[in-house]
């Protein structure tokens, strides 16, 4: 065998080695590349699942937070009312006539568990008190006795905010149990 032939078989033999290297190396990418796709079409299944989840969490999220606020809203609504009776109670304490005002002394002095010395009062109930007369911001009066020790707030803060703590129940029961 000649050295051109040797040669040409070495060549050959290495062609094919390397035609057989290619030939697998190629099914190898395929693969990989196969591989890959598939990787990539799970994860962007995954995703979008993630996303649709994400989305219906959102949703629910924002229903609810809706439905808070418009309970808050009614509860707001709610509460307005309540105050408006209770404002309306304060301007009728606040618009007695002189009558009542001196019934509303006459009636608490007659009811107090002491001797009555002194009566605070706002300048309106000046004119309807028989007795020693201090006059006071608040509306309303305070009765005093003698010693100082006891003594009755009837002022009209104080009625106001007992009536509120009284009947606040009683004023929403009405007005929303229908």
């Amino acid at each position: 065998m000649g050295l051109q032939q040797v040669t040409d078989e070495i060549l050959d033999e290495a062609e094919q080695k390397a035609e057989e290297i290619r030939e697998e190396g190629e099914s190898e990418r395929d693969k990989i590349i196969e591989e890959a796709e598939e990787q990539a079409e799970k994860i962007n299944e995954r995703t979008e699942s993630e996303i649709e989840e994400e989305k219906k969490a959102l949703r629910k999220k924002e229903i609810s937070k809706t439905k808070m606020d418009s309970k808050k809203k009614v509860q707001e609504t709610k509460q307005s009312e309540i105050d408006e009776v209770f404002t309306e109670f304060r301007e009728k304490l606040s618009d007695l006539s002189e009558d009542k005002r001196e019934s509303m002394v006459k009636s608490a002095i007659d009811s107090a568990n002491f001797e009555v010395g002194l009566v605070k009062g706002s300048k309106d109930f000046e004119a309807v008190v028989n007795q020693d007369f201090e006059e006071i911001e608040d509306e309303g009066f305070i009765l005093e006795s003698e010693n100082s020790e006891k003594s009755i707030n009837l002022t009209f803060d104080r009625i106001e905010q007992e009536f509120k703590n009284d009947h606040r129940g009683e004023v929403a029961k009405l007005l929303f149990d229908q």
